[in-house]
């Protein structure tokens, strides 16, 4: 009912009372009709049959049937009588009057108690019984005699009235009949009224409903007048009154827009105007950036055409023998140029990222390594500030990703370099974790965060510190340097590459600097061998500074080695002691110090008394150094530079605790590899360049090579010499005057034979990011920017030639492995408590309380020790045991003249088992050798001819 119209439930509020009550009006009196027609009809018959009955009493007691005849004869004239028939007491019948003459009646019928009634479809007969009536005055006078006397009489017959039904059925169709006209006509008469009403009340809404739409077609003279009554008049006031305004309104709206096209139109007169002069400007200014982009690529090959000079012959220069005050004042020209190369470096890569030419590449990468170089790269600069440079990357970080790992380098380093730059103590931390994982699509966000405890910025500082050229404030600049770009770009590669970056900080307490890196996971090409032969070891660490101990606590968990952390010397010495004394001493110690502890007399008594007495391998962490000849580099086993790297970390340990140098192979393969070129010839390379600085350091480079190197200065002569005798590589210069490098390249193509294609390598300072693709659709092989290094110089000889390149070990892509001391075999830390080494006081009281002949016997030991080390392992890897018995046995002997427990113990027991062929021979072999290699040890780190000497007073004094 909610969506019926206002008519519709007028008409169903108006008719559905008035229907119901008017057909339940007509059904009541219909029926009231009918009944009193039956019920009339019903009286008749039975009043009829009885006088009747009363009328025939004595034509049936005599059977008169004449009598009977006029009495059926005169009651048939009564309406609705159809017949009479009179029955005798024994149910036969006597007279029948009327039609029906045939029909019957049942015997069960005739009862003689009481009169009955019989319906049959067109007619009702009534049977009366007959009696006999006494007509005695006595019984007539008394009631119950008559009733007894009655009682006992039978019926004298019966008297059947058939009274018919025509006349009742037409006066129930004429009452039905009536009542249904009677309906049909308050039905009609109610729709009149209800049509009526509804008319009267909808017609004026469905008026003002057209008034609406007619307004809102925009026919604002429109007015309605409907005369419907109050009610409606107060709506048509105001649905008038409404169009009335609206009919001002739009005028003055009109009248508004007229006003604003004509304004709309000189404003558009004077658009098109401007347009035309911002054409012309866009023009200049699309002018102008190519010629910016033209001063750019020239400025850059200008002042990286010196810049090459300078930092080559530097280079040059520092390998050479020089005095150190010349060394210093080269190191800092060389660092002075590399600051410079830096800025304009920085400049070149903002005006790719402005001029949208920044390509990045999509090459798989492991994060680890990235974080290591850079830490690697920036730690000098960090720990000449005495600054803790730690990197800390979380177990759940994965390492192959997809991404451009030179950008990524390019971001963390300026973030970190800024960090160190504006951070005088303290510490810089390089966080990685795992930000968010998609395993569906492979994909991983990860955050890297850099926090420093510098100076902090304050809040209008943060919010202007992404943009160009620009620092924290004017004093900075001059205080630290820089152009103000290394942040802009960097926001700029992590929005390229896909992520956010951020900075949390607050002025006086620190920064940290943030970026997401959103990359796909990549497939790993080949396996990595499990870190686990260091599983279980236990290591005990000593570090002056909190967050590298924490970094490198982290990596020796994830190995699987068991970490307890000491805080002192003296705490670190005496917990190895009570190790050793519970036999479960510690396979290494690792001490890191500060740069302040390095000529430490504290620490350097720690590692001696480690090293020599307790027999324990240690392993020193130091900040980065200028030069490894420190005195505690020289007592401990292991030295590594801060930050530490997980590989260098993994395979000293792997040296101290197992004795397995795994870099062994590696220098072996390289040193093999640079005693033979890959091909059969040496190749020859010509180089053309029209500065001279430039072209002799090229040519210098090329000669440390070992290569048949020529130099031209000019196109012209580089032509000659490529007529004269074909060449296997080429280093062309692009800006040449006379004939340019893409002119000579051109020319030396067409000297080109099927057989023979030289490479030709561009040396250009242009940095924009659509040169190399040009420079290869104009006939070069490669590119090489300037300034030239000796690493890419080797790289690209070895890559068009073949040629491993000899003299330059220190750079390109065959580094040299760090070689370390092989003077004697590293062996394992000892895990059990060790007696004492060397005893002087008991050497002297051996020999008779005379110092010099104990220092005579102890000079005699050492030689045996010595010739006797190789002679005992020979005896046991031949299985001369005999040989190696006598061996032992004079050892023993001279060991028991000198202060020697350990040695004399060992070679006591070793002894033994050799006479009774105990099954622990290997086991006390290695003992013995592990003490008189200890022993060799005390003697190279010890001035024992001074300790012996020492004792002459007191040993004569006695």
């Amino acid at each position: 009912m909610r969506r019926w119209g206002i008519r519709k439930k007028v008409l169903v509020v108006t008719l559905v009372p008035t229907l119901l009550t008017t057909l339940m009006l007509g059904l009541f009196f219909t029926y009231s009709w009918v009944a009193n027609i039956e019920t009339l009809l019903k009286d008749r018959g039975e009043s009829l049959s009885r006088q009747l009955a009363a009328g025939s009493e004595y034509g049936l007691f005599t059977a008169n049937r004449s009598l009977l005849s006029s009495l059926s004869n005169a009651l048939l004239e009564e309406q609705d009588v159809r017949s009479i028939t009179f029955f005798s007491s024994d149910g036969s019948r006597l007279l029948h009057t009327g039609p029906g003459s045939s029909e019957t009646v049942n015997i069960k019928e005739l009862t003689a108690e009481r009169a009955t009634r019989i319906s049959r479809a067109d007619s009702t007969r009534f049977i009366t019984p007959v009696f006999l009536q006494d007509l005695m005055i006595e019984s007539m006078m008394d009631p119950d005699a008559r009733q007894s006397m009655s009682g006992l009489q039978t019926p004298l017959g019966w008297v059947v009235v058939e009274m018919s039904h025509i006349r009742t059925e037409k006066e129930t169709y004429k009452a039905l009949l009536i009542s249904l006209l009677l309906v049909l006509g308050g039905v009609i008469l109610s729709m009149a009224i209800a049509l009526r009403l509804s008319r009267a009340f909808t017609n004026p809404v469905f008026e003002l409903n057209e008034a609406v739409a007619r307004l809102k077609e925009g026919k604002l003279e429109t007015r309605v007048y409907t005369g419907a009554g109050p009610e409606f008049e107060q709506l048509e006031s105001g649905l008038n009154a409404m169009a009335e305004e609206l009919s001002k309104a739009q005028a003055e709206m009109q009248q508004n827009i007229d006003q604003a096209t004509e304004d709309l139109r000189e404003t558009l007169e004077t658009i098109e105007i401007q347009n035309i002069e911002l054409d012309f400007a866009r023009k200049e200014a699309l002018e102008a950036s190519r010629i910016k982009s033209e001063f750019l690529a020239n400025m850059s090959h200008e002042i990286r055409t010196p810049l090459n000079g300078i930092i080559g012959f530097t280079e040059l220069l520092l390998k050479s023998p020089l005095p150190r005050q010349q060394r210093d004042h080269l190191s800092t020209i060389r660092k002075s140029s590399e600051i410079l190369l830096t800025i304009i470096n920085d400049i070149l890569d903002f005006s790719k990222i402005e001029a949208g030419k920044l390509i990045l590449d999509r090459v798989p990468f492991q994060l680890r390594d990235i974080v290591e170089e850079v830490m690697v790269m920036l730690a000098p600069a960090a720990h000449a500030k005495n600054l803790d440079l730690v990197p800390l990357v979380y177990n759940d970080v994965p390492d192959n990703i997809m991404g451009d790992p030179l950008r990524v380098k390019q971001v963390i380093t300026n973030l970190v370099n800024n960090a160190i730059k504006f951070t005088q103590t303290g510490e810089v931390v390089l966080r990685a974790s795992l930000e968010e994982e998609e395993m569906d699509s492979n994909r991983v966000t990860l955050r890297l965060s850099v926090s420093d405890s510098g100076v902090g910025l304050s809040r209008a500082q943060q919010q202007s510190l992404f943009n160009a050229f620009s620092q924290a404030d004017a004093s900075t600049a001059r205080q630290y340097g820089g152009t103000g770009l290394g942040l802009a770009i960097s926001k700029r590669l992590v929005e390229e590459m896909g992520g956010k970056i951020g900075l949390e900080s607050e002025l006086g307490k620190g920064s940290t600097f943030w970026f997401t890196l959103t990359s796909e996971l990549a497939s790993s090409g080949e396996a990595i061998a499990p870190r686990d032969a260091l599983q279980g070891e236990r290591v005990i660490y000593l570090e002056q500074q909190k967050t590298t101990g924490l970094a490198v606590e982290h990596l020796l968990r994830e190995w699987g080695m068991v970490v307890d952390r000491v805080a002192s010397p003296g705490a670190l010495q005496e917990q190895i002691e009570e190790a050793q004394k519970s036999q479960a001493g510690y396979a290494v110690a690792i001490v890191g110090i500060t740069r302040h502890l390095l000529n430490s007399s504290q620490y350097c008594g720690l590692f001696r008394t480690l090293e020599v007495d307790r027999d324990c391998r240690t392993l020193l962490l130091t900040p980065t150094l200028e030069t490894h000849d420190t005195p505690l580099s020289g007592l401990a086993s292991g030295h590594l530079t801060k930050p530490v790297c997980r590989e260098a970390l993994y395979d000293e340990l792997l040296l101290l605790v197992h004795g397995i140098n795994s870099a062994g192979r590696t220098t072996v393969e390289f040193q093999s590899a640079m005693r033979r070129p890959a091909t059969g010839k040496v190749p020859r390379v010509l180089a053309v360049d029209d500065n001279d600085a430039n072209l002799k350091l090229v040519l210098t480079l090329l000669e440390d090579c070992q290569l048949d190197a020529e130099g031209a200065s000019s196109g012209f002569e580089a032509l000659s010499k490529a007529r004269q005798k074909p060449f296997d590589l080429v280093f062309m210069d692009l800006q040449m005057p006379g004939m340019d490098g893409v002119e000579t390249t051109a020319r030396l193509r067409e000297m080109d034979t099927d057989n023979h294609r030289t490479p030709i390598i561009a040396l250009t300072a242009h940095a924009l990011a659509d040169e190399q693709e040009r420079l290869s659709r104009q006939g070069f092989d490669g590119y090489m920017p300037k300034p030239i290094s000796s690493g890419q110089l080797t790289e690209i000889i070895h890559e068009y030639t073949g040629y491993i390149c000899q003299g330059t070990p220190g750079s390109g892509r065959f580094r040299v492995p760090e070689v370390r001391d092989t003077r004697r075999a590293l062996r394992p830390s000892t895990r059990q408590m060790q007696q004492d080494c060397v005893s002087v006081d008991e050497s002297i009281q051996l020999a008779a309380g005379k110092a010099d002949l104990a220092e005579e016997l102890f000079s005699m030991l050492l030689e045996q020790v010595h010739a006797d080390l190789e002679r005992i392992s020979g005896f046991w890897r031949d299985q001369s045991l005999d040989e190696l018995l006598e061996c032992v046995h004079k050892l023993h002997g001279a060991a028991r003249y000198c202060g020697v427990p350990e040695l004399r113990a060992a070679a006591n027991r070793f002894e033994t088992a050799l006479k009774c062929s105990a099954p622990d021979l290997e086991q006390q072999k290695d003992r013995l050798l592990s003490a008189m290699e200890r022993l060799e040890i005390w003697t190279e780190q010890t001035d024992w001819q001074q300790l012996f000497r020492n004792q002459h007073p007191a040993a004569e004094t006695s």
